[in-house]
Formats: C-alpha cells, sequence, structure tokens
C-alpha cells in the first residue's frame, strides 16, 4: 500500500501504482463532509471530503486521479491530526483528458 499524503487541493503529493492508495490528512481539525462511499467510484479532483480546521477554515480533500473507494476511514464529526489515515483509493490508471 502507497501512503499518499495530500499537501492541498489544488498540489497534491501522490504516486501511480495498481497498489491501494492511502489518503493522508494535511491538516489537523474535523471531518465535515464525507462525498464517497465505500465501493464507490470516483472522478479526479472530485472532492472527497472536506475538514474544518481550529482557525474554520475548510480544507477540501481531493486526489488527481479517478478510480474506486477501497475502503473509508473516517467518518463525519471525526476529529483527526495531520497524516491522519482518511481513505483508500485504487487508481483506475486510466488516462483522462485532465492527466
Amino acid at each position: 500500500m502507497i501512503e499518499t499524503i495530500v499537501k492541498s487541493s489544488q498540489s497534491p503529493y501522490y504516486e501511480i501504482s495498481k497498489e491501494d492508495q492511502l489518503i493522508l490528512s494535511p491538516v489537523e481539525g474535523i471531518v465535515e463532509h464525507v462525498f464517497i462511499q465505500e465501493k464507490s467510484y470516483f472522478y479526479e479532483w472530485e472532492p472527497i471530503l472536506t475538514i474544518k480546521t481550529a482557525s474554520e477554515e475548510i480544507q477540501e480533500i481531493s486526489v488527481p486521479f479517478s478510480g474506486s473507494v477501497v475502503s473509508l476511514l473516517v467518518k463525519p464529526g471525526d476529529k483527526i491530526s495531520i497524516n491522519t489515515k482518511l481513505a483508500s483509493l485504487q487508481d483506475d490508471l486510466l488516462v483522462t483528458g485532465c492527466d
């Protein structure tokens, strides 16, 4: 499993692999909304979830690839810290117009 640290929704660090990708939180806060479900498909740059920071800023988490949700590791209301495991995703390895 590859650990993926999302630095921001505009410039995340990630590696393309056939392995599951573990998405880690870039900030500390509370999970506000979760937009994906286990076993569902997501599109690149589609919001996966939002986190409300201590300064009341909403941080949107997205990744620059599409694929399926292997497992969801947080739910709304969960308190999280930096590098908390958020979700395990599987890249579909399809090249799209945004790649």
